[in-house]
């Protein structure tokens, strides 16, 4: 099985599902607690990629969600939106918003996701990952959600990562979080498929 296949959860693609993300502002302050991670704001939807290039299809539903995002934008609360390509056959819509509103940013995740979902390419979604961040350390936990499978689990890159580090998890930081969050998400029991995001935007 390849990492596309593991993360969506089967070889063949499954539907996605979305509204698991819903679950994570009230998780979040059960993390904090146990942790001391808190929202930063950042998230992004990874999905394989589509050929077609910006002015294909694909690209079309990508604009509409930028579009819509722009739509629900109060007070201009979203500070940045935009897309990436990772090396390794997927890309990255990725949405940030002020720290304290991860409502919002769950809210904007979801509307990227059911957007590109609604132009048939649910298929192609593979994660929805949102960041958290210990205090004002350089310290990143992940939250990845796993469409395929609706589950959920973390992802710590190593806090003393450096450029020659690329590559180091904290697993100890993954496993408090995961014991955190057992009574609030349905988190991945087969830790075979908590696959390391490094591509992530943000990371």
């Amino acid at each position: 099985m390849g990492l596309l296949d593991g993360l969506l959860g089967r070889p063949a693609p499954a539907a996605p599902d979305l509204d698991g993300l819903f679950a994570l502002p009230a998780a979040a302050a059960a993390l904090d607690a146990a942790t001391g991670f808190t929202a930063t704001g950042g998230g992004a939807v990874c999905h394989r990629l589509v050929e077609g290039g910006p002015f294909g299809a694909f690209g079309r539903a990508q604009r509409e969600a930028a579009r819509l995002l722009g739509l629900s934008s109060a007070g201009n609360q979203t500070r940045e939106t935009g897309t990436s390509r990772g090396p390794h056959g997927w890309g990255w819509a990725h949405v940030i918003r002020p720290s304290g509103a991860l409502d919002r940013l769950v809210s904007d995740l979801h509307l990227v996701n059911a957007t590109l979902a609604a132009a048939g390419y649910g298929p192609y979604l593979l994660c929805t990952v949102v960041c958290f961040r210990q205090g004002d350390s350089s310290r990143r936990l992940f939250l990845v959600h796993l469409h395929g499978r609706g589950t959920f689990y973390p992802f710590a890159p190593s806090a003393s990562q450096g450029p020659g580090d690329r590559g180091r998890r904290d697993n100890a930081l993954e496993r408090r979080a995961c014991d955190s969050l057992t009574d609030e998400l349905p988190v991945e029991q087969d830790t075979a498929r908590w696959f390391p995001l490094w591509d992530v935007p943000g990371l």
